[in-house]
């Protein structure tokens, strides 16, 4: 049994439904497809969670799984040319899936933890890392000194570092 309770369904469903979106994404190119195709990997699981057996992490089962339903998308709606075009980068993405899947967890991991930072630091972490902005660029926009941008980027780089040391550390009993 995969599942013991709705609440570990519900866990694991939080945890890897927008990785596995964008995953599938990768694949079909088509954001509405992708997020069907997934939906579809998730509720056959929860049919099925009585049979199925894991030999691998639930993680490499549902992004197989969802390699697998994406492909089958492929050929069912007859997009043969872009299956073509597709099935060498789906091999590239197959040989590469671990490494894959670690990246969209550790960029989900990212973003969650971005918007636990306290409102200010949040704001101008994200001007800075994510917008590109210089120091000076951010506290003549947000009309602050250069040192408190310093300060606030120090303490937002210092409490994630914390937040996904913590991640890591729980990742470590799945």
């Amino acid at each position: 049994m995969i599942f013991e309770t709705k609440e570990e369904y519900k866990k694991v469903f939080d945890e890897f439904y927008n990785p596995l979106c964008n995953f599938a994404y990768k694949i079909v190119k088509r954001e509405d497809l992708a997020e069907d195709i997934v939906q579809e990997v998730f509720v056959k699981i929860w049919q099925k969670k009585d049979k199925i057996t894991l030999s691998s992490t639930i993680k490499n089962y549902l992004f197989q799984s969802t390699r697998n339903k994406a492909i089958e998308v492929l050929r069912k709606n007859k997009l043969e040319s872009t299956y073509l075009d597709e099935k060498g980068k789906i091999e590239d993405v197959q040989d590469d899936m671990e490494e894959e899947a670690n990246n969209f967890l550790l960029k989900e991991k990212l973003r969650r933890s971005i918007r636990q930072l306290p409102p200010k630091c949040q704001e101008i972490f994200v001007l800075s890392k994510m917008n590109g902005l210089t120091y000076i660029e951010i506290a003549e926009e947000l009309n602050l000194s250069v040192k408190t941008v310093e300060n606030q980027i120090g303490r937002g780089l210092k409490l994630l570092r914390e937040m996904l040391k913590k991640m890591r550390s729980d990742d470590e009993y799945k």
